[in-house]
């Protein structure tokens, strides 16, 4: 049995991917006495929320001007709930990161953790090209990466400030 996601799903898969980064960066606030870092963790949160907003208006578009939605699928537990999909994300951002947020990290090592997390979601991102059902799919994905790739150079440029 095959699993291939439309670009409704793409879109469910990279909102619950954002929605759980700024679940991360919130708890990770949480840790930090200094409002200083604790700001850019809020910050990071805020990003990550206005992403999955625009995500999800994304989707909704795509709906009305298809009439395409998620796939149900009794056989394909995957398919019929594409936030699983999300979850193997958030694996292999855990397991890339060598430690956990202890509240004393600089601000160098706050958004070198966020980079690293970009990072791997477009390792993930990548991957999730081979389960696309076509080309729209495809290039749903390559426009998540280039949005992953302009918020690992404003976190660049947010760092050199």
């Amino acid at each position: 049995m095959e699993t291939k996601f439309n670009v409704f799903e793409i879109f469910q898969i990279a909102e619950k991917i954002e929605h759980d980064g700024a679940k991360f960066y919130l708890r990770a606030a949480e840790l930090f006495d200094d409002s200083e870092r604790r700001d850019i963790f809020y910050k990071l949160a805020n990003w990550k929320a206005r992403h999955e907003k625009a995500l999800a208006q994304r989707r909704k578009l795509f709906s009305e001007e298809t009439g395409q939605f998620g796939t149900f699928d009794p056989d394909n537990y995957v398919l019929s709930h594409p936030h699983v999909m999300a979850s193997l994300a958030e694996f292999a951002t855990k397991a890339s990161l060598h430690r956990q947020m202890t509240g004393h990290e600089g601000k160098k090592e706050i958004f070198e953790t966020a980079i690293s997390r970009s990072k791997q979601a477009i390792v993930f991102y990548r991957g999730l090209k081979d389960f696309t059902k076509d080309p729209e799919s495809r290039n749903t994905i390559e426009q998540i990466i280039d949005e992953e790739k302009k918020n690992i150079r404003l976190m660049l440029e947010e760092l050199g400030q």
